[in-house]
């Protein structure tokens, strides 16, 4: 039996295609649930980052991914983002890319890889919104898109390492 560490970059066995289908089912639900309680953003960026982190070290980078590109997707089909938001999706899905991809290649090194994979994200995603759109979106916009991506996805890569210990024990 394969190891989740010794995962191909996609794969299509039964088991991690549940995984797959049940770590997108979470990644859309809880922000969907949560959409209007207030400061949602500490909540379900910390769920959201916590389910790309298990789904790097659990699944191929393909499948995580996928499941990366899903919360942004619903959001925008939903009515979820402001409508300033919706031009910042692509940049969104590839801070979640970055952080997915950079976990994957560090998650023999838990804490290594969550700490670099969230710093990059946060870098991209605050880099990208100071020099293309300050002046050009609401101050709270950019303000959502600059350190609390480091904090949410600092926390859910803690709650991952728990996860990951946890089940890895099993």
């Amino acid at each position: 039996m394969q190891s989740s560490q010794t995962k191909k970059l996609f794969s299509t066995s039964s088991t991690d295609l549940l995984w797959t289908t049940g770590l997108t089912m979470a990644v859309v639900i809880a922000p969907a649930l949560l959409a209007h309680t207030p400061q949602n953003q500490w909540i379900t960026g910390t769920i959201v980052n916590a389910i790309f982190f298990i789904s790097a070290w659990k699944l191929g980078i393909v499948n995580a991914l996928l499941i990366a590109i899903i919360p942004s997707s619903i959001a925008l089909t939903r009515g979820l983002l402001l409508p300033p938001q919706v031009i910042i999706i692509p940049y969104i899905i590839i801070s979640n890319a970055i952080l997915i991809s950079v976990f994957a290649t560090f998650k023999k090194q838990l804490l290594t890889g969550v700490l670099l994979a969230s710093f990059l994200k946060f870098a991209f995603i605050a880099g990208i919104v100071s020099l293309l759109f300050v002046g050009k979106l609401p101050t709270i916009v950019i303000q959502m898109m600059q350190w609390p991506q480091l904090i949410t996805a600092v926390a859910g890569g803690f709650i991952a390492i728990i996860f990951i210990k946890q089940f890895s024990k099993s």
